[in-house]
């Protein structure tokens, strides 16, 4: 039998294997007038900062139904997480296909999960899946668990330079982003429910990130996985990584770098941060 878990683009993966599974990334887009970038490894990130300091306008697209459908080929369980469905339509094209595919392959198992975040937390409930297929766990209830921790154990969480590209692709108010992009100093939230909050803002990187692991502690983080994603930022990323482990030796902390959708809306030096609770 063979076991696929599949995410977007927007979980920061590379395809291969994830324990005795097969990861597969299914790439969203992001469009610049006339020229569409394909989310994967063909990504020119030089030449797209060069398109967007002249000025051109940048929105994002989910992936196609027929891009999901082709990801399902060849498995026997498929666990696939997208980004949250309230910022992308990935998550329905998703459904769509899974719908379309099992009407096609009635004997093949499906299911979708909503992350109700981004980037690191995608990683996470990737990460559980292939533990709880490894301990010998059935689909539904592996189905089950994954729920349960994305919906009571995975929070997302930023600290960002700049969210004029969240403001103007519409995942952030406009009157907040102005405001907070007026500050030219660090802004910090979570994704709530799916959707992007900030929390707070700080003046220098220290306290941006003591403001962050504070939140998180709020939330009810003692020592949980965290997973940091950064943009073209490691050095902060690792401050921050170095601060977790201070407070929770235990703590498994891992650095990865931001792809090309999760570097457009986070924007330069933004980090983004998956962790347990």
């Amino acid at each position: 039998m063979k076991t696929k878990i599949i995410v977007d683009s927007a979980a920061n993966m590379l395809p291969g294997q994830l324990g005795g599974c097969q990861l597969e990334v299914v790439p969203l887009y992001l469009i610049q007038e006339d020229t569409t970038w394909t989310d994967d490894e063909s990504f020119d990130p030089v030449k797209f900062s060069e398109n967007a300091e002249k000025g051109m306008k940048t929105t994002s697209a989910c992936p196609s139904i027929s891009s999901w459908m082709k990801a399902y080929e060849g498995g026997d369980e498929i666990f696939v997480i997208t980004i949250s469905k309230k910022l992308s339509g990935s998550y329905n094209s998703a459904v769509q296909a899974a719908n379309l595919y099992q009407e096609e392959h009635p004997e093949v198992k499906i299911y979708v999960f909503d992350s109700y975040g981004a980037g690191p937390v995608q990683r996470l409930g990737a990460q559980k899946i292939a533990e709880l297929k490894e301990q010998g766990l059935a689909f539904l209830e592996i189905v089950g668990e994954v729920n349960d921790y994305f919906e009571n154990h995975l929070k997302t969480f930023f600290a960002l330079k700049s969210v004029i590209n969240l403001v103007n692709n519409g995942r952030l108010n406009p009157v907040v982003g102005k405001m907070l992009g007026m500050l030219k100093i660090w802004v910090y939230g979570w994704a709530d429910e799916g959707l992007i909050e900030p929390l707070g803002k700080a003046r220098g990187d220290k306290k941006a990130l003591a403001s962050v692991v504070a939140k998180c502690k709020e939330t009810g983080y003692c020592g949980g996985r965290v997973e940091i994603d950064h943009v073209h930022n490691l050095e902060t990323a690792s401050d921050l990584h170095d601060l977790y482990k201070k407070e929770y030796p235990k703590s498994k902390v891992g650095i990865d770098t931001c792809k090309g959708l999760c570097s457009f809306y986070a924007e330069e030096g933004g980090l983004m941060i998956g962790l347990e609770i």
